[in-house]
């Protein structure tokens, strides 16, 4: 029966987060060079992942590496005004796709729209998950967020469209993706909706078949259900603070958290993701009290351990605390059930470095540890103007991080935009 998994959510603390320590060379970003190269002068891309299947393994097709990304075609291509078109770049977000046959990040080929307009139930695309479906020869399903003003009113959907992969030995290229079913929304009762919270978060789906029960779960980005500005913070949210320690009136206003869901027994194989089958099970991570924002969360199984990783922003910090921009972790040693405690006891996994705390966002790492990123901006002061930057609109230099336990460690620096592959799909070429 839908809702079998009996988890417990997961506290985020206020101890926790004043643990954490930037520039800490185990957890933070390589400094980005000024002249970091570009993937297109024509598309600002950022939210970024490779093609994969329901088991979190990046894939390859016929020999080729796909990753998708969130894009906005540039207005100016001189460049001129990139900085304001890169700031307003969310309200004419589509996701798009490349492909490589080395995945080594020199030779991506922009491939454009993977979703057709028609597909289109709302006005923007934003972040979610490309997935094979286990089973079919080159069925895709892109889960995604759909929305976007309607009727003067925001609306923000986790949805899916599915289509179909096609290679040769020039391309790779897409049918079908014309149609969006919705999956489900925010219910004001597992997770903030519009009207407890005019800020809600609520995408960034992403599914995988669970190990343990064989089951296909969801995690997203979701806010912790009440009114907001209306919070109390207890010892669940503190944590063992120290004697001295204030929390700070604003600590209630940070009320993020990582939503879960469940899809019935057999509505994977037949591809049915609609509405009525899947069972929202309530939060898995609560960040009440520390965050805002908990973007983007997928899952890393190793070793026997559920890893359960997002990013989040300085700026979404609440009560006074600190952290970079980056991606934060929490490890379970009993799968979905829990509890997940935080990676290197405050939850930091990889932040920006100090001198560049905006270089990179958006990390999403793959089942070996690879991570993938993009470039926000990197300062580039001048004598006449020592707020200079260079905006990024590409990909990062990706990094390794090796999971030990409930502590990670950055050992390897790999090319700008590098992809690995876990597995080669058995698709056939089709012509």
């Amino acid at each position: 029966m839908p809702g079998d998994l009996m988890h417990q959510t997961s506290r985020w603390t206020i101890a926790d987060a004043l643990k954490v320590h930037a520039d800490d060379p185990t957890t933070t970003m390589p400094v980005i060079a000024a002249d970091f190269p570009t993937m297109s002068e024509s598309v600002m891309i950022w939210d970024t992942g490779a093609l994969r299947d329901i088991n979190m393994n990046s894939v390859t097709v016929n020999g080729w590496h796909v990753i998708w990304s969130l894009a906005a075609d540039k207005i100016d291509l001189t460049n001129a005004n990139i900085a304001a078109e890169w700031a307003n770049r969310n309200n004419t977000a589509y996701i798009g796709f490349w492909y490589s046959k080395t995945g080594n990040g020199s030779d991506w080929i922009w491939g454009g729209r993977l979703l057709q307009k028609s597909a289109d139930l709302r006005p923007w695309e934003w972040s979610g998950n490309l997935v094979m479906r286990e089973g079919s020869e080159n069925t895709v399903d892109m889960f995604y967020t759909s929305c976007g003003p309607v009727n003067n009113d925001f609306e923000s959907v986790i949805a899916v469209s599915t289509g179909q992969i096609h290679t040769d030995d020039q391309k790779v290229w897409f049918t079908g993706f014309d149609t969006t079913v919705d999956m489900f929304d925010a219910d004001g009762v597992h997770e903030a909706n519009e009207a407890e919270d005019p800020y809600f978060d609520f995408r960034d789906p992403c599914p995988f078949l669970n190990p343990d029960d064989g089951r296909v779960y969801c995690v997203y980005e979701t806010n912790v259900a009440g009114i907001r500005g209306q919070f109390v913070i207890g010892a669940n949210e503190t944590g063992p603070i120290p004697p001295n320690y204030t929390v700070d009136p604003g600590a209630g206003y940070g009320a993020a958290s990582i939503g879960l869901a469940i899809l019935d027994d057999g509505a994977y194989e037949a591809g049915d993701f609609s509405r009525a089958r899947w069972t929202q099970l309530g939060p898995i991570v609560s960040a009440l009290g520390v965050n805002d924002q908990t973007e983007r969360p997928h899952v890393v199984f190793q070793n026997g351990k559920l890893y359960l990783f997002t990013i989040s922003h300085h700026s979404t910090y609440s009560g006074n605390l600190q952290g970079p921009d980056g991606v934060y972790g929490f490890v379970s040693d009993n799968g979905l059930a829990g509890p997940f405690r935080p990676m290197n006891a405050s939850g930091l996994v990889l932040g920006n470095p100090s001198s560049q705390p905006y270089s990179t966002y958006s990390h999403f790492v793959d089942a070996q540890g690879y991570v993938q990123s993009f470039i926000d901006h990197v300062p580039t002061p001048t004598a006449t103007d020592p707020n200079a930057v260079r905006i990024g609109a590409t990909l990062a230099p990706t990094v390794k991080l090796v999971l030990d336990d409930d502590r990670s460690y950055l050992t390897e620096i790999h090319n700008y935009g590098e992809i690995f592959a876990q597995r080669a799909w058995p698709a056939t070429a089709a012509g």
